[in-house]
């Protein structure tokens, strides 16, 4: 009798485990759309085990009232899912973890800016001094801004024009802050230590 008794509870088990594996979690439900962003879930989770972290430092987990259990279910893989600030805590102010666009976003498209548009270079300046922090929040590196910047051999596409290094002091006197985006004070000492 117990034999058979066990026998029973041995299949009802295996047809329990089977069924649960045959439903995804909703992050593997998540990964398995054509994605806008790519996330591996495991990834994430094998670090944030080895660092100690729990899930909620990426998840809010919010209490809500709906009763809807099919409700519940989508609002929850959404509810979920973290928010990019969470992400770029990691991947771009920390830089604990890789940070390069196309790691998580296959069509960098769906990310752009929409003035990102045709002809975005010649007026981005207007962008850039508006709220410089929203460039930064893709564009990480100054190099991104010095590769063409401070380019000479171009005429006309350096940051300054031809002939400004004369006049730069009345600027940096009236604005220092704006010379401060991309130099520092060694960069000035190299030319006006000579001159003292």
């Amino acid at each position: 009798m117990r034999l058979v008794l066990l026998t029973l509870l041995l299949c009802w088990l295996s047809g329990q485990a089977a069924e649960t594996a045959k439903e995804k979690r909703w992050w593997e439900k998540r990964e398995a759309r054509k994605p806008d962003i790519y996330f591996p879930h495991n990834v994430h989770m094998a670090v944030m085990e080895q660092e100690g972290d729990m899930c909620m430092l990426c998840h809010s987990f919010q209490k809500t009232e709906e009763k809807d259990p099919k409700l519940l279910q989508d609002l929850s893989a959404v509810v979920n899912e973290p928010l990019k600030a969470v992400c770029h805590d990691c991947h771009v102010v920390e830089r604990r973890a890789p940070w390069r666009c196309e790691l998580c976003h296959p069509d960098k498209t769906k990310i752009w800016p929409a003035d990102h548009n045709f002809g975005y270079v010649q007026h981005h300046a207007t962008a850039a001094r508006r709220d410089e922090n929203a460039c930064r929040e893709c564009h990480l590196e100054l190099s991104f801004c010095t590769d063409c910047h401070f380019r000479r051999e171009i005429s006309g596409i350096g940051y300054h024009p031809l002939g400004y290094i004369t006049l730069h002091g009345m600027e940096a006197r009236a604005m220092p802050a704006n010379c401060g985006r991309c130099h520092n004070n060694f960069y000035c000492d190299n030319c006006h230590r000579r001159r003292r």
